[in-house]
């Protein structure tokens, strides 16, 4: 009876509140989601405080000059250089991105150490193409720096057997490991770019001499790419143009980089220049190369206008000064693919332009086009070892889209709005396989095209 008892009041009690375990706290009803998300809160304080401190840490390590790959910021001596001088061939390896199997690439290369003794305003095909060679050594240059990695010192070599007496590439160090780049984006300090250094003494038959200073710019790697949407803002400084900022930022660097270097080596009157790059790389060493002719008509030049050259490929637009076909800067050389979406980038209808002389490669459509695309892809396949994946008919679908973004986006302000984005977003996915573009920006394509042209085949012009 008592047991009957107890359970007819248990009874009641549950019809009477049923719902009574529904209206327990939260935290009682899931104590497993509560713990769960707890943890998750304390890792993401803790992922976030480690990142704080590895950032500081590792602003700390470039400021003292530490790291975990060791070559000193000032210039090394290339060990093995062949001290090589006068006109020679050299066979030089690097990597590309169209090597499906990973296979290192090589090229041979000219050099002539009186290219650097005549006219820098006249176009020199040869030390042209070796160029393009050397800017994508540039990009091959930075699996050196990354830890664990067997990949040798393809610029250290390259230019050992070219002659070169030492070398810096000390920008490399900080700039080559993807926990550099999420150090570089959380710091904001993105607007960079590695580059190498280095010197040659040249003596041409009549007696002269100089020292040749080469740099040679990586093109965009890891966070840097956003920098290349960091346009600026001529407003910010209170003037009606200005440079492409995050160019601008890198390009100034490499200039700061050379004044010390020069100052430190006792002057600039027998001194010349040489800037290449692709890309990225390309656009750098444009605004680079045109600051050091700004330099000579001040108080500190760092080489003779008769003494500074340069060779871009693939370059973005850098500018919205409108002075870029000056005489003064006659002596920089933009070459370009008319397949290639990059050198349309930041938009001509936005006031963009390149500083220097424009040169298209021949494109789908063109006469040398038809007489050399086929010698193209066998010089493209004997260097690389695969075949040449670009398709130049995109040569249609750049204009066209460039034509549709220039009419739905009328100025960079306007890219910076959620309509810009969504129709930069729309247009680049209706009109384009992103993928396939990118095949007729790559470094091996355009020294293939180099290969098999001659200096006449290429196109003058501010547009494809």
């Amino acid at each position: 009876m008592a047991r009957d008892g107890q359970r007819g009041r248990h009874d009641e009690e549950t019809a009477a509140g049923a719902s009574a375990p529904d209206r327990a706290p939260f935290y009682r009803r899931h104590p497993w989601l509560v713990r769960i998300s707890a943890a998750v809160l304390i890792a993401a304080v803790g992922i976030g405080v480690a990142l704080a401190v590895a950032v500081h840490n590792r602003q700390e390590q470039e400021r003292l000059g530490l790291g975990a790959v060791e070559p000193p910021s000032a210039p090394v001596k290339l060990e093995g250089s062949t001290a090589r001088t006068g006109a020679f061939t050299a066979h030089v390896e690097y990597t590309s991105m169209a090597a499906t199997d990973g296979q290192q690439v090589a090229t041979d290369i000219a050099w002539d150490d009186s290219w650097f003794f005549q006219d820098p305003t006249v176009y020199n095909h040869e030390l042209a193409t070796t160029c393009s060679v050397l800017s994508a050594i540039a990009n091959s240059e930075s699996g050196y720096y990354q830890a664990g990695s067997n990949a040798p010192a393809y610029m250290e070599d390259a230019l050992a057997k070219l002659g070169f007496q030492d070398i810096s590439t000390a920008s490399y160090r900080y700039r080559s490991e993807i926990f550099d780049e999420i150090v570089d984006f959380l710091a904001g300090t993105d607007d960079v770019v590695a580059y190498s250094v280095a010197t040659k003494p040249l003596k041409h038959a009549d007696g002269r001499e100089k020292t040749l200073y080469l740099v040679s710019i990586r093109g965009s790697y890891g966070s840097e790419w956003l920098s290349d949407f960091n346009m600026g803002d001529a407003s910010d400084y209170d003037m009606e143009a200005i440079d492409h900022e995050g160019f601008m930022r890198a390009a100034s660097e490499i200039v700061d980089d050379l004044a010390g270097r020069l100052s430190e080596d006792g002057g600039s009157d027998e001194v010349a220049l040489l800037f290449c790059g692709h890309s990225r790389g390309a656009a750098t060493a444009n605004l680079a190369a045109s600051y050091a002719d700004d330099m000579t008509t001040g108080l500190r030049a760092l080489a003779p206008l008769d003494s500074i050259y340069c060779y871009t490929f693939a370059t973005p637009e850098v500018t919205e000064f409108g002075n870029v076909r000056d005489e003064l800067y006659d002596n920089i050389f933009n070459i370009m693919n008319p397949s290639d979406l990059v050198p349309r980038l930041p938009l001509a209808s936005w006031g963009y332009a390149r500083y220097g002389r424009d040169l298209w490669l021949p494109g789908y459509g063109d006469e040398a086009f038809d007489a050399h695309y086929d010698e193209m892809r066998t010089a493209f396949e004997e260097n690389v070892g695969a075949p040449c994946p670009y398709v130049p008919e995109d040569r249609e679908r750049v204009d066209a889209l460039v034509d549709e973004l220039a009419a739905h986006i009328p100025t960079a302000r306007d890219l910076a709005s959620a309509g810009g984005l969504a129709s930069l977003v729309h247009d680049v996915a209706s009109d384009i396989d992103p993928m396939q573009v990118l095949y007729g920006h790559y470094p091996n394509v355009y020294i293939a095209w180099m290969q098999v042209i001659g200096a006449h085949e290429l196109r003058s012009g501010d547009a494809a």
